[in-house]
């Protein structure tokens, strides 16, 4: 098999590894920076609009720029070793690396807590959606205030149908390709736009701006907001996919698509976050598009902006979670490989339109399942961190048996990585250390989440 073709399309079910049946054939796939997009893409959202008040939070733009540089250690860290671990067995899911890694139970609680955390946020993408239209309608139509036809259940509905539905039925991320670069540059529009109104609020404009802090007003405030920050760079949920839609799967390729995805996001959280701040000082809204003249054009771009960005956002995560919930359904059925991938199809179509409709009801029908959400999206934490760190301590103790030492950073996935230099004890025990302060950091930041959702409820 050569290594220019994607050669990780296969399927392992019912914990038989050895039995592998390949799904998609002759795929080109995708070249590293089309990858670098579509991480991006899964990583960026909403919650970039609560960039400037996290600054303020932390105590101002340096504080907040320093622990953004320390989490990325953590968090590309653990993308890494996702990744490695993938290349091991040539798996193409994140519970797929579980299951080789760390066994069959740790698969299942692993692509149990893929799935809510995917369909938590696919909900609240949705309510988002339908905030964000409220906003443009009260703005520009008020005269048409109660209309059936501005009705917030009827716009998402009808949005979600015609816009987000068609890019779900799609088979592989790279299918997507095309959205996801439409929804980052919608996203840098939302970041010139904090840049725009910090330039056109002046000293003569009535603005309600609040001191500009240098340091946090205590420890609780510091801690509650790194989940925040450490939350908008994670795309655990969808790199193993993307990785699977690389034209030619190497640790290299991976690694500069990483890299590049990261300093598109540092360079976005931080022009949003500190601009948007300097704007509002400590008055700033934890939505920073509240503060803006919702009747100002550049503004009302910018709503739109944030809503196509949305849109864009919501397909990988339901593939992350259709996978999750596929693979679940597998085992359960205790599905043999063949017939795995004979069925494939007709459950990709009933999966993505039933998981479709719960979300689109749940986020028209009941929108005091805010606490619900945020205690699922808690479970990110889990997904970042936790499993990652398993990861590590079995692919240690494995390198150790094997006496395999270093990562290779060009071997294709047709053949196996056994180099043969060794790993000493001292940095399999420097590499276990690292991996139980992933745990124990991963368990600390899910904590912190339930203490602030029963706090705000």
């Amino acid at each position: 098999m050569s290594s220019s073709v994607n050669c990780i399309d296969w399927t392992v079910v019912s914990g038989r590894q050895t039995e592998q049946t390949p799904l998609l054939k002759h795929l080109q796939g995708v070249n590293w920076g089309v990858a670098s997009f579509l991480l991006v893409n899964a990583a960026l959202g909403a919650g970039m609009l609560n960039y400037p008040y996290a600054y303020g939070q932390v105590g101002g733009v340096l504080a907040a720029a320093i622990i953004q540089m320390v989490l990325l250690v953590f968090v590309a860290s653990t993308m890494f070793i996702l990744i490695y671990c993938s290349d091991l067995n040539n798996d193409d899911t994140y519970h797929d690396v579980l299951m080789s890694m760390c066994g069959k139970r740790a698969q299942q609680l692993s692509a149990a807590s893929i799935m809510l955390t995917c369909f938590g946020i696919n909900i609240t993408f949705l309510v988002i959606i339908g905030d964000q239209y409220d906003r443009l309608f009260e703005s520009l139509l008020p005269e048409h205030e109660g209309s059936w036809y501005l009705d917030r259940r009827f716009i998402i509905g009808i949005t979600a149908l015609l816009f987000i539905l068609p890019m779900c039925y799609a088979r592989r991320l790279d299918c997507l390709r095309y959205a996801s670069t439409l929804g980052i540059f919608a996203m840098l529009y939302v970041a010139f736009l904090t840049v725009y109104e910090f330039y056109i609020l002046d000293e003569n404009t009535m603005i309600d701006k609040g001191p500009i802090k240098t340091s946090p007003d205590d420890w609780l405030s510091l801690v509650t907001v790194i989940p925040v920050m450490c939350f908008a760079y994670q795309t655990h949920e969808v790199i193993i996919p993307v990785y699977a839609c690389l034209r030619q799967r190497n640790m290299a390729n991976f690694m500069k698509a990483t890299i590049l995805g990261l300093v598109i996001l540092f360079f976005l959280y931080n022009v949003v976050g500190a601009y948007g701040y300097l704007t509002f000082g400590s008055n700033v809204n934890p939505d920073i598009t509240l503060l803006y003249d919702g009747t100002d054009p550049v503004v009302v771009i910018g709503i739109i902006a944030l809503v196509i960005k949305i849109i864009t956002t919501y397909p990988p995560l339901l593939f992350c979670g259709r996978g999750a919930l596929d693979g679940l359904y597998a085992e359960f059925r205790q599905m043999s490989p063949n017939k795995f991938a004979e069925t494939e199809t007709k459950r990709r179509v009933i999966i993505t339109s039933i998981w479709f409709i719960l979300t689109v009801v749940l986020a028209l029908y009941a929108p005091n399942i805010s606490i619900t959400i945020q205690l699922l999206g808690s479970l990110a934490s889990v997904n970042v961190f936790v499993f990652p760190g398993m990861c590590l301590i079995s692919l240690t103790k494995r390198l150790r048996r094997a006496k395999v030492g270093y990562l290779s950073l060009d071997s294709p996935c047709d053949r196996p990585l056994v180099p043969e230099r060794g790993i000493s004890a001292l940095n399999a025990l420097l590499l276990q250390a690292f991996a139980w302060i992933l745990i124990g950091f991963g368990f600390f930041i899910f904590v912190i989440e339930i203490i602030n959702v029963f706090g705000i409820a």
